[in-house]
């Protein structure tokens, strides 16, 4: 196979089908990726057309193969692409998952009973800071 087509891709191409090759489900490459599912399957589909396969498999097999990548992938690729995740999951609470959707997560991680959880433990919190704040408040009056 031609390996130019390879230099085709985008490191964002690249890395979803490093995670189709790592048997992950669309789901989990697009939580690890910050992206998604709909936009996963979008870099995925154009990886594969720009490869000229028809399915995602052929494409991930032809790339693991290819003498143009190094274990598989390209390392200017991968180099783009841990620049891109390191960035993009700078912060420990982008990673945390949240009851709503979020700019990073446009979907909701969390079933029913974790959404419930999340409310009631923001507010319980919500409740503690203002007991905090009125307390603060009392002491300064009594000093007064």
């Amino acid at each position: 196979m031609d390996d130019s087509r390879f230099s085709s891709l985008t490191p964002r191409e690249v890395e979803c089908l490093k995670g189709v090759a790592q048997h992950k489900r669309t789901k989990d490459i697009a939580s690890d990726l910050h992206l998604s599912p709909k936009t996963v399957d979008a870099y995925i589909a154009n990886a594969v057309r720009k490869l000229g396969y028809t399915d995602r498999d052929s494409a991930v097999r032809a790339l693991m193969s290819s003498s143009a990548m190094v274990g598989g992938f390209s390392s200017s690729a991968i180099s783009g692409v841990e620049n891109e995740v390191s960035t993009a999951s700078s912060s420990w609470l982008e990673r945390l998952p949240w009851p709503f959707p979020t700019r990073g997560r446009p979907t909701n991680d969390l079933n029913y009973p974790g959404t419930i959880a999340a409310i009631l433990i923001a507010a319980s919190l919500m409740v503690t800071a203002v007991s905090l704040y009125m307390l603060a408040i009392r002491m300064l009056i009594e000093r007064l």
